[in-house]
Order: structure tokens, then sequence, then C-alpha cells
């Protein structure tokens, strides 16, 4: 897309009914040695959204949660437009059809929705529950939300600031070889990267009806190891049908987003969500589909670490040797950028690079806010946004990671 765009390349637009919150709370209770463990080497990661101020951002969380998905979408635009400003705020980023942020201008706003596949969560029986069968979480009914929430939106608001380009979520596990290749066409049948294609999928969102396959309608694919998706399993049916996945993925250039950071809603066992969420385990993945488009979130942060030690870097690390070596490889900065600290630390490990790989590095980094999730660290999708505005980056930086990278990563040849 051409023109002065704002890219959130990493969002959620999630209502309480489509986490299974339950299957959260059973691992809590049968593996609570490994929560332990993760919150105490992850200093001012969650946990403290549980207690701050006697837990006011998990409440700020769960207010947005409860809207339908639609209202969402509208809260977040009237969120930069200062409707939910307070006393001694600054003044609101999206003014007179224009988002101002940090020198610079935009026209428009797009955003990213990734829908996860909690269907895998569902499996997980709810012992010592009376009600202990857990309800199904097929992705259909995400899909269906999502899809008329971002018809309310244009209906609402046929001149709104937003557009959205949804990615679908899929864990290969929960389908056979025959049924993935069939959902694989549904969603992404006469796929073309491109402004005219995107703009002509966007176009038809206004007529939306959840009777019509959502042909056509996804920018691309999310898949979440820590619900116990491998990206690429040691053999047998499972590694057939991601083979099948990442090869429908590369032929058609379609963009892909793992989530790539050691904490996040966790159901299986640490050591799995840590295994299948390491870059490590995409490197054979990468060598047999050199040309996936793959987008690592997070760009592999490590809260995880002995305390009064330096913050681990082996991720990341991995994810730039990776970018070296594959050229549609990238990563996003969501949630990261919740805290200025750590726009600082991205000032510092760029510069400890040499020029040639900080140049790279520096033309596959992505912007992303992780929102509703980032409320556990921040009050509001507008102050993320000004944290990134104030970030210590050159003005080039900052356009370049919210416009040329992932308009490249999207819809770049």
């Amino acid at each position: 897309m051409g023109g002065s765009v704002f890219y959130d390349a990493h969002c959620h637009a999630l209502s309480l009914s489509h986490p299974s919150f339950l299957a959260f709370t059973q691992t809590l209770r049968r593996r609570g040695l490994e929560e332990v463990y993760a919150q105490v080497t992850a200093p001012n990661y969650l946990i403290t959204a549980l207690f701050f101020k006697t837990g006011e951002r998990m409440r700020n969380m769960i207010s947005v949660m409860e809207r339908d998905v639609g209202s969402i979408f509208e809260l977040m635009e009237d969120d930069l437009a200062g409707a939910y400003a307070k006393p001694g705020d600054e003044e609101p980023l999206l003014q007179d059809g224009e988002l101002h942020l940090g020198g610079m201008r935009f026209d428009r706003l797009v955003l990213c929705p990734l829908v996860m596949d909690f269907q895998g969560a569902t499996y997980m029986p709810a012992e010592g529950t009376y009600y202990g069968r857990p309800r199904a979480k097929p992705v259909a009914i995400q899909v269906r939300d999502l899809l008329e929430g971002i018809r309310d939106y244009r209906r609402a608001r046929p001149d709104g600031f937003l557009e959205i380009r949804p990615f679908i979520g899929v864990d290969t596990r929960h389908y056979s070889a025959d049924s993935l290749a069939a959902f694989l066409e549904a969603c992404f049948g006469g796929y073309e990267r491109g402004e005219a294609a995107s703009r002509a999928a966007f176009g038809a969102m206004g007529d939306y009806n959840s009777a019509r396959p959502a042909r056509g309608l996804f920018a691309g694919i999310k898949v979440y190891p820590p619900l116990g998706f491998d990206p690429w399993p040691d053999g047998g049916s499972e590694r057939e049908k991601v083979e099948l996945l990442w090869s429908f993925c590369e032929r058609l250039d379609i963009p892909v987003v793992t989530h790539c950071d050691d904490q996040g809603f966790r159901v299986a066992s640490l050591e799995e969500a840590w295994r299948f969420s390491s870059p490590v385990r995409w490197e054979a993945a990468l060598r047999s589909h050199p040309g996936l488009r793959l987008d690592f979130a997070h760009f592999g942060a490590q809260y995880s670490h002995p305390i009064g030690r330096p913050i681990y870097t082996e991720w990341t690390d991995r994810i730039v040797r990776l970018m070296v070596d594959f050229p549609r490889v990238y990563a996003d900065f969501s949630f990261d950028g919740a805290e200025a600290g750590y726009y600082r630390w991205l000032v510092a490990y760029l510069g400890a690079r040499s020029p040639a790989l900080a140049s790279l590095i520096e033309e596959r980094l992505i912007f992303g806010s992780d929102f509703l999730v980032n409320l556990t660290k921040v009050r509001s999708y507008s102050d993320y946004y000004r944290l990134y505005a104030e970030a210590p980056l050159s003005f080039e930086l900052k356009r370049r990671f919210a416009h040329d990278n992932p308009e490249n990563f999207l819809f770049g040849a």
C-alpha cells in the first residue's frame, strides 16, 4: 500500500468468550510449580497486572474484552482520538483525520488482528469442577465474531480511520491432511499479494455475512506454540500436515506470524512451550521452505532469567541469524514496547551489531502493539503509541518500523 499509512501489524480483538480460561486455570492447577518458576524468573511480567493498584490493569483489560469485536475497534479509534483522555493527558494522537506521532502524520491506520486457535486448549477436562466438560472453542466462532466485528465497524463508520486485515489462527493438530487443505483453500483460495487484492477484500467486508465463506478476507496466518503447536514435528502425520501448511504459505507467499517469547497464554508444559516457541525449532522448517514469509512476534523476548542476571538474548540472536540466512524472515516488537526501557535496549542492541547487520535488522523489524494483551503493562492503546513516539529512535527508523517494513511483510513482492 502506498500513501501515508501506519501499521499495527500485531494486535488482538478478543472477547471474553474466545480464550479458554478454564484450560488456563487447569494448567495453573496441574503445573503450579512451573508457573511459579515462570513468574519468579520473569519479574515485572504478568504478575504485576494482578496486583498493580489492586488489579487495576487486569480490570482495565477485562473492561475491553467484555465488548463485542466491532465495539473494540471503535474503542481503539476513539482512544486515539482522545475520547477516554483523563485530566492532564496530552493532546489526542488522532486529529482532523490524521494520526500525529513523533513528528509524523498518517492518514490511515491498518490493523492486523490475529485470531488464535484455542481448540486444543479445550481437550483438557476440568477435574474437580461440577461443570467439568470444557466448552468447545472452534476457531470458526472467533472468525465469525471477528469478521462480523469488521463489518459492524465499517457500517457504523464508513469513513472510519481503521482498515483491518485479519490473520487466521491455524493449529494443524485439529485437522486431517484433507480437511486442512480444504480449510486453507476456503480461507485463501484466490489469494494475491499487493494493494489491489487487499483493498478488494477489505471492500467486501461491508456486505459480509456469516453464511458466506470467508474466502479472500485474510491477510495471513497466526500460529501459537504455547498452546502445544509444534512448527516442525519429528515425523509422521503431524509433520506431513505442517509441511502441507508451510508449502501452501510459501507457494502463495502468505505471511505467517508465530509467537516467540517465553511467556504468554500457555496450556502446554513449560518445556514444550519454550521448545516449540524457540526460533531453533523453526530452523529445519525454513531450510525446507526458504521462501516462507515469517514474523517472529515479540523479537524472541526472554523474560525468564535468574534474579540479578542479565536478560537472555539467545532467541533474539537466533532470529537475527535467520534474518541473515532467509530473506523473508521478520520480527515484530509487539508488547515489548509497553515499557520505555525496551526502546533504549533496542538502540543498544543495534549499536552493538556491525553496521551491515544492524542495517539488515532495521529492514526487518515491525511495530506491533499486542493490544489488548498489552493492557497488562500499559494504561491504554494511546499510551503504547506515545511510548513509541518518544522512543530514542531516529525519525527514519520510526517510519520504517511502522510503515515500510510491515508494508513489505504484508503486501510487498
